[in-house]
């Protein structure tokens, strides 16, 4: 069975911290961390929907400019999350700007923007057609790490120690719908985009008795036949346990922090955690707020995930990368 969801680091583990997570089948990708994008293509920028900021170091949102340039002007509606001060992070990004020619696009770019506190979420709008002045400020409750819930997925999220609040993020795919190439070929169906909204109706636990219209004909024709989602899902479909993927970066080995993050990526398929130190450098990963690579394999191991990925390494030993994952494992696998 193919994975829906396909991560990827966005830069080499020496690079500036980036994950970017495309959908199978969709054009639509979620972007954890905004530094350097330069090996993204645009059409990778313009399918990105959500982009969850981990904190506002330079290396973590010096790609901003690039994301709005990209998209500005295509209509888009693009959902940013962030930790305390967020708002008014982005909020100086785009005064930094001049917009006095925005009128002249039919198109316009709506930022959503979301901040994360104990507790609470703080929420403000801004609209390329109000020159990106802050609108619809407000706030909500926010419970058990939730911050995005659709029916096929959510992104949970913690607050880490990096002398800043610093979020960690976990994505979530609540289950996994599978399709039987031989089921459709038996049924002379050919695959298509009704398939994401029969997904779709599963994913909302639609009725088995909904009707289902399914192309029958080829060549552009328009006849369909009619199916209920009872039949669909009998003959197509297989449901799987959902993927989870975690992203950790900039934080620091505490017993209290260390509880944040196993609870956030347990049972992870693959976890994307810095490890920014190497065995022996364990006072200054925590002065500088980071983590060694035993720290990383530590946590990994802890929480039970699958697949431990470290990234985020210091430039200090670019010349032994090798390093980096050899001491990881080591500790992940508690060799």
């Amino acid at each position: 069975m193919k994975p829906i969801l396909h991560p990827s680091l966005v830069n080499d583990p020496l690079g500036d911290p980036g994950l970017f997570v495309q959908f199978l089948y969709e054009k639509r990708a979620f972007l954890f961390d905004l530094g350097d994008l330069s090996p993204l293509t645009n059409a990778d920028l313009l399918k990105v929907s959500h982009v969850f900021v981990s904190h506002t170091h330079m290396d973590h949102i010096f790609g901003f400019d690039r994301l709005l340039r990209v998209v500005f002007g295509r209509g888009k509606t693009i959902t940013l999350y962030g930790p305390e001060n967020f708002i008014a992070n982005v909020e100086g990004k785009l005064a930094g700007i001049t917009w006095n020619l925005v009128d002249r696009y039919e198109e316009s770019l709506t930022l959503e923007v979301v901040e994360v506190h104990h507790g609470r979420l703080r929420k403000a709008a801004f609209r390329a057609i109000d020159r990106f002045q802050k609108t619809d400020e407000r706030e909500e409750p926010f419970e058990n790490g939730v911050l995005l819930d659709e029916p096929a997925l959510s992104v949970f999220t913690a607050i880490l120690e990096h002398r800043v609040p610093c979020l960690g993020f976990a994505l979530k795919e609540k289950f996994h719908v599978n399709i039987n190439k031989d089921g459709l070929a038996a049924m002379q169906l050919e695959p298509g985009a009704w398939l994401n909204k029969l997904k779709q109706s599963i994913y909302e636990d639609a009725s088995d008795d909904v009707p289902v219209q399914v192309p029958a004909g080829s060549n552009g024709s328009e006849e369909t036949r009619e199916y209920s989602l009872g039949e669909l899902k009998k003959k197509l479909v297989a449901i799987t346990p959902g993927q989870k993927i975690a992203y950790i970066t900039d934080t620091v080995y505490l017993p209290e922090n260390n509880q944040r993050i196993v609870e956030l990526v347990r049972g992870a398929d693959v976890m994307f955690c810095e490890s920014t130190f190497i065995v022996g450098e364990e006072d200054r990963a925590r002065e500088r707020c980071h983590l060694t690579t035993r720290q990383a394999g530590l946590l990994a191991k802890e929480a039970g995930v699958q697949q431990l990925k470290v990234f985020h390494f210091s430039p200090r030993h670019s010349h032994e990368p090798e390093r980096f994952y050899r001491e990881a494992d080591e500790a992940f696998r508690g060799k």
